[in-house]
């Protein structure tokens, strides 16, 4: 499964990747993500070795002073855990057939230089679609939750067991390394229409994974769709303030959304509209996250729904992909409410409806919970009337 890999450490002597070398020509390396730092190299290596402090020691000495550490709330929490659903949970509804090869890498903190360094090695046993007996593969890699850049490595032309010997650098400090996760996705390359996804990594706890004096090598399973009808996944936040008689919904983020352009990517943003007695009445929207297949949104949109109809209540949720020319494209849909097609659907609107608040808090907890997108909004709703104003 996409959590399990298989890891052996590189030492300085010997097995290195060649850019530790001090003879290294390092114009042969690819531009970093972000600042150009230079690659880290065995002098960093013997400054951090004169702390006769064991690496172990030292990043836990070192992280006790993060300034910034603070105790999580509840709905951090939730989505803290939520994070399991991109390495097991979207795993545990697919079997064996969505396994799509394995990636090799290697990874390593450059403490002076305040970066994650990342070797990405090569790629075994991809699996080839429709096209021919090959594929065409390429790596992209996030680091999340931010995703502010990626990196992305040189297309390796008919080869399924491609090696891609590139190296990239990401700007992170010491103390930000353990809320960091490494996305890789992996994607074949076509000239004539969109890029097909092979599948992705998650690579969790970096702070763990990344030491401070070696290379340490990974390699793990590219988890792809189970088959053609997974249209990726959305996680929602809900509270109803019985006062206020407000239901607010948090639009965490997706996962695995589908490209919809010749990039191979889609510009997503979130549409919910408020569904009554058959019609339908408001509508809001999230902001817009460009070429971004698994974007992070965490935003709130606010309906006021009186109490006495928030039972007969369901709400439209869209995952639709911009689109400057032309129609916005849906990406996938989900239904909250009584009413929803979804069991999850139904589960998550009755714990919202049901929850209380806990004893010295004036709000109810907000109630998380992933969504499988189905492909269509459901024949009862795509020609709903919109209510009178």
């Amino acid at each position: 499964m996409n959590g399990s890999y298989r890891a052996r450490v590189l030492s300085r002597n010997g097995c290195s990747p060649p850019w530790m070398d001090r003879n290294y020509d390092l114009s042969t390396r690819s531009s970093p993500c972000t600042s150009p730092a230079i690659a880290s190299t065995s002098d960093s290596c013997e400054l951090l070795g004169e702390d006769p402090r064991s690496a172990s020691s030292l990043r836990n000495s070192m992280f006790l002073f993060d300034n910034n550490h603070e105790v999580i709330d509840e709905m951090e929490d939730i989505d803290e855990r939520s994070v399991m659903h991109y390495e097991l949970g979207f795993y545990d509804k697919s079997d064996e057939g969505c396994i799509r090869g394995t990636l090799t890498f290697a990874l390593r903190y450059d403490f002076i230089h305040r970066v994650l360094m990342l070797h990405v090695i090569r790629a075994n046993n991809l699996p080839v679609e429709d096209k021919g007996t090959t594929v065409d593969p390429y790596v992209k890699m996030y680091l999340l939750p931010e995703r502010r850049g990626h990196c992305k490595t040189r297309i390796v032309k008919k080869n399924n067991d491609p090696e891609f010997n590139e190296m990239f650098s990401f700007d992170v400090s010491f103390n930000n390394l353990a809320n960091r996760m490494l996305q890789f996705t992996v994607y074949d390359f076509d000239r004539f229409t969109r890029h097909g996804l092979i599948g992705n990594i998650i690579m969790r706890d970096l702070f763990e994974k990344s030491d401070l004096y070696t290379w340490t090598e990974y390699t793990m399973h590219i988890v792809g769709s189970q088959n053609k009808n997974d249209y990726g996944d959305l996680l929602l936040f809900l509270t109803y303030s019985n006062q206020e008689e407000k239901l607010y919904i948090n639009v965490s983020k997706a996962y695995n959304l589908r490209p919809m352009d010749i990039t191979g990517a889609s510009d997503p943003y979130v549409k919910i509209e408020q569904t009554f007695n058959g019609k339908r009445f408001k509508s809001k929207k999230s902001s817009t996250k460009r070429a971004n297949l698994n974007p992070v949104f965490h935003e709130t949109l606010t309906f006021d729904i009186p109490a006495s109809q928030i039972a007969e209540t369901n709400m439209l949720i869209q995952v639709m992909d911009w689109d400057r020319i032309g129609k916005d494209d849906l990406l996938g849909c989900c239904i909250l409410g009584k009413d929803s097609p979804t069991a999850d659907g139904r589960t998550q609107w009755e714990n919202c409806l049901t929850a209380v608040p806990e004893e010295g808090q004036q709000k109810n907890k907000p109630v998380g919970q992933w969504h499988s997108l189905l492909s269509e909004v459901p024949e009862a709703y795509k020609n709903m009337p919109k209510a009178k104003k």
